[in-house]
C-alpha cells in the first residue's frame, strides 16, 4: 500500500467514525443497541464530504449491511445523510431492501422489506416502498407503501395508486404468545 493510499484510507476512516458513532446514539429501539459497535460490510463505498453523504454498495447476492445490536439494515445500496455531524436519514434500496430491529425487550423483532426503505431520524419515520412488507411476531402487513412511525409505533398502509388494496394477516392470540 502506497503512502498516498494510506492517507486516503486514514481520511476515509476519520470521516466515517463520527457518522457511525452518531448513528449509534440515535437508535429507536433497545437502549443497549446504541452501546454496541456498528459493524458494516460492503463491496464498495463513496464518501461525498461536501454533501454530508456516504453510500455503501453491495449486490443482490451480497448486499451491503450495517448492524448495531438488534438493528440490521441491508440492501444493494445504503446511503447515509448527515448535517452538522448528525445522521438525518438512511435510504436503502435493493431486491429487497431490509430493516429489522427489536423495539423493546418484551416485543418481537420488527422486520420491514421493500425495494426502497427510508429511515428518517428527525421524523422518527420508516417509509417502505414498492413490494412493501412489515411484520412483527406472526402478524404481517403488505402493500405498495407502508409508513411506520417509530416513536408512536403507528403503522399506515394505504391503498396503492393502481387501486390495489393493502393486505394484512393477524395471527390468533395464542400463536403470538407461543410463536413456533
Amino acid at each position: 500500500m502506497t503512502t498516498r493510499q494510506r492517507l486516503v484510507l486514514v481520511k476515509l476512516l476519520c470521516a466515517l467514525m463520527p457518522v457511525l458513532l452518531l448513528l449509534a446514539s440515535r437508535s429507536f429501539a433497545l437502549p443497549e443497541d446504541a452501546e454496541q459497535p456498528i459493524l458494516g460490510t460492503y463491496d464498495n463505498s463513496l464518501l461525498l464530504l461536501d454533501e454530508g453523504k456516504q453510500v455503501f454498495y453491495g449486490t443482490t447476492d451480497s448486499p451491503a449491511e450495517l448492524n448495531q445490536g438488534t438493528l440490521k439494515i441491508s440492501g444493494e445500496e445504503i446511503s447515509m445523510e448527515r448535517s452538522d455531524g448528525v445522521v438525518k436519514k438512511i435510504t436503502v434500496t435493493g431486491s429487497p431492501a431490509r430493516y429489522q430491529q427489536q423495539p423493546a425487550v418484551d416485543q418481537a423483532i420488527v422486520v420491514a422489506e421493500g425495494l426502497t426503505i427510508i429511515l428518517d431520524y428527525d421524523a422518527q419515520h420508516l417509509s417502505i416502498d414498492d413490494k412493501a412488507r412489515f411484520s412483527q411476531a406472526n402478524d404481517l402487513w403488505s402493500g405498495c407503501h407502508i409508513d411506520y412511525y417509530l416513536e408512536s409505533r403507528q403503522l399506515s398502509t394505504p391503498r396503492c395508486d393502481n387501486g390495489e388494496q393493502a393486505r394484512f394477516i393477524l395471527s390468533p392470540r395464542n400463536e403470538q404468545a407461543n410463536p413456533q
